[in-house]
C-alpha cells in the first residue's frame, strides 16, 4: 500500500498537482514476508511420480521444472509448441475476470441477489468467511447481468515484457509433453461432438480450458496423494527457481526461464535448501581439513 501511494502521489507532484510527495516521506513500514520453503529433491520426485499418473499430470511437472506461473500455464496452446525443436513460446495467460454491468441501472439488476443481513455463527453455507452485507447502494453480483461482460475466463498478456519469453524444454519433458498429446487426441475422439477445440494444452475433459481454482483443487490433491506437505500452487514456482541455482545455471540465464525483468527476484525466489546447506557444510568440512 505504501508504494502503490508513493507512486500515485509522486505522479500527482510531476503533473504539478501537488508541491511535494508526503508519501515519500513517510518511513515504509516493516514487511516480515513468510519465509517459503521450496520441496526437497525427494519431495519433487513423489510429487512428479504421483502426477504422471493423471490427467493433465504434466501441467505440474512443467511448474516443477520450469517454474511457469499458473496463468501461464493454463493458458498454454499448442499452436505455441514445436516438437521439432522443443521451444515452447509463453506470450499469454488465462485469468478469471470479475463481471462487469451491461445494462443502465446496475443496483436494480442485481437486486434479488443483495445480501442484506449479517450470516448467522453457526452459518454453513459458505465454506469461507461469510460475506457481508452489501452496501445500500450496492452494483455488484453483475454476473447475474443478462447483458454482463468481461468476466469469466479470459485470455491477456503475460505479466511484463520479460514475461514473453521461449523455453526449449529438456528432452525428457518433451517427452512427457508428447505423451500427453497422444492423450489427449484420444480423449478428443471419445468425446466426439462434446468436445470444444480451443487448442489448450491443458483442457478440461470436454476441452474447454481449466480454471485457476480447479488447477488449485487439483495441485492440492496432487500433494495429499504423493503425501507431501501442504503448500501453495506458486511454491512450485520458487522451487524451480532453486533448482536452477542448485545446477548452477547462471543467473541471466535463470532470469530468461523464470520471466524475470530484474536480478532482484532471484533474492526473492531461489532459497537456501537443506541440499545446499548440507554441501556448505562438506565444503567447510574439506576447507578445514586441507588446514590441518
Amino acid at each position: 500500500m505504501h508504494r502503490t501511494a508513493r507512486t500515485a502521489f509522486g505522479e500527482a507532484y510531476k503533473r504539478g498537482n501537488i508541491g511535494r510527495n508526503p508519501v515519500a516521506l513517510a518511513k515504509a513500514p516493516r514487511l516480515d514476508e513468510e519465509e517459503i520453503e521450496p520441496f526437497e529433491v525427494e519431495e519433487i520426485r513423489r510429487l512428479i511420480a504421483t502426477a504422471l499418473t493423471r490427467r493433465n499430470g504434466v501441467r505440474y511437472v512443467l511448474a516443477l521444472a520450469l517454474g511457469t506461473r499458473q496463468g501461464e500455464t493454463i493458458g498454454l496452446r499448442w499452436e505455441r509448441y514445436s516438437a521439432s525443436t522443443r521451444f515452447l513460446r509463453i506470450v499469454r495467460q488465462l485469468q478469471r475476470q470479475t463481471w462487469q454491468h451491461g445494462c443502465s441501472d446496475p443496483h436494480s439488476c442485481g437486486e434479488r441477489y443483495h445480501k442484506r443481513e449479517q450470516c448467522r455463527a453457526d452459518c454453513k453455507r459458505h465454506t469461507r468467511a461469510c460475506p457481508p452485507p452489501c452496501p445500500a447502494d450496492c452494483t455488484s453480483h453483475a454476473r447475474w447481468c443478462p447483458q454482463r461482460h468481461g468476466g469469466g475466463l479470459v485470455e491477456t498478456e503475460v505479466k511484463s515484457r520479460a514475461g514473453r519469453r521461449g523455453i526449449v524444454l529438456p528432452e525428457q519433458l518433451a517427452e512427457l509433453v508428447e505423451r500427453h498429446r497422444i492423450a489427449q487426441d484420444a480423449e478428443r475422439e471419445r468425446a466426439g461432438s462434446i468436445w470444444e477445440y480451443g487448442g489448450w494444452m491443458f483442457a478440461q475433459e470436454n476441452g474447454r480450458p481449466i480454471g485457476p481454482t480447479m488447477d488449485r483443487e487439483q495441485w492440492l490433491q496432487l500433494l495429499n496423494d504423493a503425501g507431501v506437505r501442504a503448500a501453495r500452487l506458486h511454491d512450485a514456482r520458487h522451487t524451480a527457481a532453486t533448482v536452477l541455482l542448485l545446477l548452477g545455471v547462471p543467473e541471466r540465464v535463470v532470469m530468461d526461464v523464470m520471466g524475470w525483468s530484474n536480478t532482484a527476484m532471484a533474492k526473492r525466489y531461489q532459497h537456501v535448501t537443506a541440499v545446499l546447506r548440507q554441501d556448505v557444510a562438506l565444503r567447510l568440512d574439506e576447507f578445514l581439513r586441507g588446514g590441518d
